[in-house]
């Protein structure tokens, strides 16, 4: 039996025209059924760690296209750059014995060569997508407020979103920054935020930051997941941080954690 991975997401979109002209067209001409057969097909070898057979070019997967009002806003999928990246970096995060059981060298020494070829070649191109499985990150919430909250619901039930504008985002990342960077917490929880500051930095103010908990929310209860204000109580923990409150900052981010651990459970039980 295929087991479902359960993905969340965070998604940046950038205006039309940050992007080369050659594939504004391409985007857009991906009609939303397109981008689903495109995403379903990929995400089959993005968990696995068999890289698929064909070179990068061969890969054309479309992109999440958002209007605004007049402003056409695109997160081009590219889910093969974020296969590559997150081959090599979940084999650097685990011991070599573990590593080799899961991917072998010969597909991490050919997941290194693709991506080099395609910063050679195509040296614009980033991942406009992280993406996490079984849990949201705690470091993704900063970038929200409670009210940039979306409570939804299809047919696979009740959906949670965030969206905000790049431009509030990066100034919450930075700000949360630079209260962490004068406290005395572990160096970890700084970091994470540093490297989120640094990709968020990485887009256009005027695009549009997603937080998606994709098919997370569906390890969720429905009055449970109507009642999850993450986003809120990291909000919280910062304020008391920043005023000197750490006890009470602690508690805040312990219950959060906490949760997101049962959560994250899940993974260990699959």
């Amino acid at each position: 039996m295929v087991t479902m991975i359960r993905t969340s997401y965070l998604r940046a979109f950038e205006p039309l025209e940050v992007f080369p002209q050659e594939e504004r067209g391409r985007w857009l001409a991906h009609s939303e059924a397109a981008d689903s057969t495109a995403g379903a097909a990929s995400r089959r070898w993005l968990v696995s760690s068999a890289l698929p057979d064909g070179g990068l070019a061969e890969v054309d997967e479309g992109a999440f296209v958002r209007r605004l009002g007049e402003a056409v806003l695109i997160c081009p999928r590219r889910t093969k750059l974020r296969m590559l990246a997150g081959l090599l970096a979940f084999r650097g995060s685990v011991p070599e014995a573990v590593a080799e059981a899961f991917i072998p060298e010969s597909q991490a020494r050919r997941a290194a060569h693709e991506l080099a070829v395609l910063g050679d070649h195509h040296p614009h191109v980033r991942s406009h997508i992280l993406h996490a499985n079984w849990h949201v990150p705690l470091r993704w919430f900063v970038a929200f407020s409670d009210s940039d909250r979306i409570l939804t619901e299809d047919k696979g039930g009740l959906r949670i979103r965030y969206e905000v504008a790049m431009g509030q985002a990066k100034k919450r990342l930075e700000h949360a920054l630079s209260v962490l960077e004068e406290s005395w917490l572990d160096e970890g929880v700084t970091e994470a935020i540093r490297e989120l500051t640094s990709w968020v930095g990485e887009f256009s103010d005027n695009g549009l930051l997603e937080l998606d908990y994709g098919s997370v929310a569906s390890t969720f209860e429905p009055e449970v997941l109507v009642d999850d204000h993450s986003a809120a109580e990291l909000a919280a923990s910062l304020e008391a941080l920043e005023a000197g409150d750490v006890t009470r900052s602690g508690e805040i981010f312990s219950e959060v954690a906490d949760r997101w651990t049962q959560v994250r459970t899940l993974e260990v039980m699959n």
